[in-house]
């Protein structure tokens, strides 16, 4: 399992105090809407750290981290949304770079294609010959 810094992040909303916990993956799963073709669409998203403190609602109600410590840190000192301490920073990217997916190994590059028997250099027609000795069509019977 990967390393959870952030265990979760909760914000205050509509009168209430909302707590998103932390997947598997290092991710929070949240409510994304969008607006595509004119119709609003509403999708569950896992989000980073960073992403969540981005979120506009989340963002602007007063978020706190809870961390693998016990600790609750409070992210925008004084409510104002529009400066991340240095402190919250550093643990949104620790958390964010202990979570980021492994890349995926790149496949073996083969220095010659794959023909699967056939020789594309060759003609199939002198193959054909050399193999039977005549062109096939000339052992047909004829009456």
């Amino acid at each position: 399992m990967k390393e959870q810094i952030i265990k979760a992040i909760s914000f205050f909303y509509q009168g209430e105090r909302h707590v998103i916990t932390v997947g598997k993956t290092g991710k929070f799963r949240v409510p994304v809407t969008e607006v595509i073709d004119g119709n609003m669409k509403t999708k569950i998203k896992g989000l980073t750290a960073q992403q969540m403190l981005e979120h506009d609602v989340v963002k602007e109600c007063d978020p706190t981290l809870y961390l693998d410590r016990g600790e609750k840190l409070r992210v925008f000192q004084g409510g104002d949304p529009s400066y991340l301490p240095a402190r919250a920073q550093g643990l949104v990217e620790k958390h964010d770079e202990a979570n980021k997916p492994k890349p995926k190994p790149k496949s073996k590059t083969l220095d010659k294609p794959l023909t699967n028997g056939y020789n594309p250099g060759k003609d199939w027609k002198q193959e054909t010959i050399d193999m039977y000795g005549v062109w096939p069509y000339d052992e047909d019977y004829h009456d």
